[in-house]
């Protein structure tokens, strides 16, 4: 199915879709990969879909530049935004590996940000 979105914006110039992954956060909320394509370049991202989900004030946390999935990474703007840039020449295959990484990289940062808030949490409860 992403291969088969991605060939489409292949043909365009300019467009966007959002890649249902068929992924949660929690069990409800999914996890989506919004591709946009200008000037023969990508743009995969979760558009903070991992921060909204953990509920967490994204002003509130500093976010690493980057997420490491074993051998890969992706990046993670101020805003806990995870994203990775690609190109139209790249291949179908390496665009929807692109897609991929975005969304374990969502899904990293938003357990990361769980874990986080439940130690914060920890620590507050046990503030004299």
């Amino acid at each position: 199915m992403v291969d088969a979105d991605l060939s489409e914006l292949a043909k365009l110039d300019r467009g966007e879709l959002v890649v249902e992954t068929g992924l949660t956060y929690d069990g409800i909320t999914p996890v989506r990969v919004h591709v946009r394509k200008r000037e023969g370049r990508y743009e995969f991202s979760d558009d903070g879909g991992a921060v909204a989900a953990a509920g967490i004030d994204r002003r509130r946390v500093a976010f690493p530049d980057h997420v490491r999935m074993g051998e890969a990474s992706a990046n993670v703007s101020r805003k806990g935004v995870v994203s990775l840039p690609g190109f139209a020449t790249s291949s179908d295959e390496w665009l929807a590996k692109l897609s991929e990484l975005v969304t374990d990289g969502s899904v990293a940062v938003y357990e990361a940000l769980l874990e986080l808030e439940d130690i914060c949490r920890r620590f507050d409860d046990n503030r004299p």
